[in-house]
This record gives structure tokens, sequence and C-alpha cells, in this order.
């Protein structure tokens, strides 16, 4: 397949319970302007050229459905479905994603976390150009300071693999297995940096991330 018409989906997760900033869930929660994080998250998504894009839901489904919407332009094409057993651990929802996308042709997949509120539509173009030109390779990975980040991009060759995972550490033991062969991009800070508590929570609050 010629590198022209390659195409690369971009997988959002968005199904966690997001038990460490109760009783607020961060997907929820609003920067500076009152855009939710899962919105600012798929605003750079969605402007991307990955395609389709696939955004996985779990809990609280109806609520961060509706907060994802509003990052999403009405042109901008997309799935969204929920994880059955989402929660018995991000691997679920991990693997209903990569089913959703699997049944199109794409050469690999973006796996996005819904709560990257800061992550920018050139990195993911950029990773996304750096695999086509490499489609032999396990995939790409971010890294600043010398720390894989995230988003990861899979080549659809791992696809089985990775719906086989289990538990909640995604594809942590993928990475610790084809890491080394996995091409890099140089990347801000935007690619290890969480909001994972309620003092981060904060923080993300008095951000402005609209362009």
């Amino acid at each position: 397949m010629s590198g022209t018409c390659m195409r690369v989906a971009a997988i959002v997760l968005a199904a966690g319970a997001s038990s460490r900033t109760a009783p607020t869930h961060k997907l929820l929660a609003p920067d500076a302007t009152g855009l939710p994080m899962i919105a600012c998250t798929l605003r750079a998504v969605a402007a991307s050229r990955a395609d389709p894009l696939v955004i996985v839901f779990g809990h609280r489904s109806t609520e961060i459905h509706a907060a994802a919407l509003r990052g999403i332009p009405p042109e901008r094409a997309h799935l969204c479905l929920s994880a059955r057993n989402h929660g018995t651990g991000l691997s679920r929802t991990l693997a209903a994603g990569i089913q959703a996308a699997g049944q199109h042709d794409v050469a690999g997949a973006l796996i996005c976390l819904g709560d990257m509120p800061r992550i920018t539509t050139a990195l993911l173009d950029r990773m996304i150009a750096v695999f086509i030109a490499s489609p032999d390779r396990p995939g790409v990975m971010p890294i600043h300071d010398g720390r894989r980040g995230n988003p990861i991009l899979w080549n659809r060759t791992l696809f089985p693999a990775l719906m086989d995972q289990k538990g909640d550490k995604g594809a942590r033991a993928l990475l610790q297995q084809y890491g080394a062969d996995m091409l890099r991009v140089e990347a801000s800070a935007e690619t290890v940096e969480d909001f994972d508590t309620p003092a981060r929570l904060v923080d993300f609050s008095r951000l402005y991330t609209g362009g």
C-alpha cells in the first residue's frame, strides 16, 4: 500500500471512572473558557489527519458523550461506542476501540487518552507521517526529556495483541516487548503530564486551551 493512501485511525479512550478526582469527573472538568477536558482533547484529535475517529465511552457515558461533542466539528465524521466491560480495566476499553477501528482499512491506530487536553494536532499529524514513512515498524511513541509519553501509535499487525491485553494497564506489556523497535518523535511536556488529582484540576481550570 502506498503512503499516500494509508490511513491511521484515532481511538480516544474516555471510559474511566476518574476515581482519583472524585466527586468531580476529570473529563467533565472545564478549562478557563468553560470547555470540558474531553472536548479540549477531541478538538485537537478531530482536527488531525487521523481517520476514522473512534471514541470509547463507559462510566457516565451520557454526560461525557455530550461534553465530547463540544470538541468535534459537525462535519467531522466519528464513531462513538460504549465499552461493555469498561469497569474491569483500561484493557477492555482499548479492545473495544481497536475492534471498531480494525473494521476499517487502516494501517494503524493512535491510542489517545481522553485526559490530554493540551495535546496538539501538529504532534498527532507528525506521528502519523513518521509511521507512514516506515509502516513496517511496530509503531510510534512521543518522547519528552527522555520519558515516553502519550499518545501511542500502533501498527495494525499488533491489533490482535492489543485486543488480548488484560487488566488496567492498557498496552504496557506490549510497550515493554516492542518499545525498542518503535519509532520516536520528540515532543513537548503535554505528552507526559496528567490531571489525576483535584489540585491538578484546579490548575486545568486556569488554563486556556483554545487556539
